[in-house]
């Protein structure tokens, strides 16, 4: 799943990828959300007390004007649970997506939504575009007998969707957890190119079916991204910018209609988190070192610093 666009020249055209849209999935909570919200009360821990639908349902109901609390958006600790998600068998096939914006959180408060810029501001202008809607086509294959999301497939089209309809130069997966891009973004500095490597580090699966809702389903994928500017033989001279280095958890909830199976419905939770090592690996500026050691909980773990819900229809093609 892919991030909207955030005009600026570092956070904007690298930070291009998110779980929502690779992941297509749908939710299955064992809670309500009334059970949720008094879980999080309780002071549990989303991985001893929570479903991943109970975890975006909990989040989808919160104010933006309040600071979620931080069981909800803790950095993930499972790791890879399964070689891949098997989707339910009537995701299978291809279907229009519309997603649209419903809430966008920051954690960790608001000048560390966007480190190294005024958070303050990147905040308020990425909670302008609530209620934006998003359009692309997605799929769902088969291979070996099992129900599997077209990686390369969706990725590539809401990287078009977001970025303008020339942004893919290439794409592919070589396998489940591994998938890299060549993008040159619309309206990007003349002849820039960004190399995208995505590697999956960690995916759940929620229980299913359950008894109750038959067809919600629900799965989540944690993505460590890395996106370097790659020098065009038009871009600016000097050396290319070090590699930017994040970490962004999704959960898709989707539940198919029970009186029209041409439809399903679902949302999507994206929660970006600053990478403890980024140090090491991205030489990231003397500002994002400073936010990561700012965005933990009082225990220590770290939080996210950007957390957005998108609501997401999709119909049969």
């Amino acid at each position: 799943m892919l991030r909207r666009r955030e005009r600026h020249p570092r956070d904007d055209y690298p930070l291009v990828y998110c779980r929502r849209t690779v992941c297509a999935c749908a939710a299955a909570a064992s809670l309500r959300p009334q059970a949720a919200c008094a879980a999080v009360e309780a002071g549990a821990s989303p991985a001893s007390a929570m479903t991943l639908g109970t975890i975006l349902e909990s989040t989808s109901a919160l104010p933006e004007t309040t600071r979620a609390p931080a069981s909800l958006v803790l950095r993930p600790e499972y790791g890879i649970e399964s070689a891949d998600v098997l989707y339910p068998e009537w995701a299978l096939g291809r279907w229009a997506a519309r997603s649209t914006l419903r809430t966008v959180l920051a954690p960790a408060g608001d000048e560390l939504f966007s480190p190294g810029r005024n958070g303050t501001e990147a905040l308020r202008r990425a909670r302008l575009e609530a209620g934006t809607a998003l359009e692309y086509p997605v799929k769902w294959i088969q291979p070996g007998g099992r129900v599997v999301v077209d990686r390369e497939y969706n990725v590539a089209s809401i990287s078009r969707a977001t970025m303008g309809p020339e942004a893919v130069q290439d794409a592919r997966a070589d396998g489940p957890d591994h998938l890299t891009m060549v993008l040159r973004p619309a309206g990007a500095p003349s002849g820039s190119l960004f190399s995208a490597d995505l590697r999956v580090v960690g995916r759940r699966t929620d229980p299913y079916p359950l008894a109750e809702r038959p067809n919600f389903f629900a799965c989540a994928e944690t993505t460590r991204q890395t996106v370097t500017t790659v020098a065009g033989e038009r871009a600016a001279p000097g050396p290319p910018r070090a590699p930017l280095i994040k970490e962004i958890e999704t959960i898709c909830t989707y539940e198919l209609d029970s009186r029209d199976s041409r439809v399903m419905r679902g949302q999507q939770r994206t929660a970006s988190f600053l990478v403890p090592d980024a140090g090491y690996t991205g030489d990231p500026s003397l500002a994002e070192l400073a936010a990561s050691r700012l965005a933990r909980a009082p225990n220590g773990r770290i939080m996210a610093v950007d957390v957005r819900v998108y609501d997401v229809t999709y119909t049969r093609l």
